[in-house]
């Protein structure tokens, strides 16, 4: 991993009273620039979560339809790296994702939701995330499918057949 320095000119406000940790990410293909307690203005495109304690800010949950296909379409577009890589499914660590949505269109079995529109009955794949992300090596390189991917595509309720 290396460090790219870029100058950018953006105007900074520091917001007194603001109650939240506001974290601003700025993201090119070339670097994520991340500015605590401000508010930034510019033409830059941008993703701006705000914490309070105890809250986690949004992010981007891999889901059962990930299970036993594995495919890894949506760790190459990823700008920070949050995939995690199990023996059948990737997960998305919700530390550092940075909710950029880049991931969620290119994968093919539509198994990346944002967190608010995980489909009902998967709720449980937030907390598998943040709890399989913290043992597994990240993935940032796409790799070829398991050869019976295909014949799991369309197949349900696949939590059974997760491998830790």
């Amino acid at each position: 991993m290396f460090l790219i320095t870029i100058e950018i000119l953006i105007e900074v406000r520091s917001v007194p009273g603001w109650p939240y940790d506001v974290q601003f990410n700025a993201i090119d293909t070339r670097a994520v620039m991340c500015i605590n307690h401000s508010l930034i203005s510019g033409t830059i495109s941008h993703s701006l979560r705000a914490q309070k304690t105890g809250i986690h800010s949004m992010t981007f949950v891999v889901t059962e339809a990930c299970i036993k296909c594995k495919l890894t379409d949506c760790v190459e577009v990823c700008p920070v790296d949050c995939f995690h890589e199990g023996p059948n499914i990737l997960v998305i660590d919700p530390d550092e994702c940075i909710d950029c949505t880049l991931c969620e269109p290119e994968c093919p079995v539509e198994a990346i939701y944002s967190e608010d529109e995980v489909p009902a009955g998967q709720e449980q794949y937030l907390e598998l995330n943040a709890e399989l992300c913290q043992d597994w090596p990240v993935i940032t390189e796409m790799k070829d499918p398991p050869e019976d991917a295909d014949e799991w595509r369309d197949v349900k309720d696949k939590l059974q057949y997760l491998e830790r």
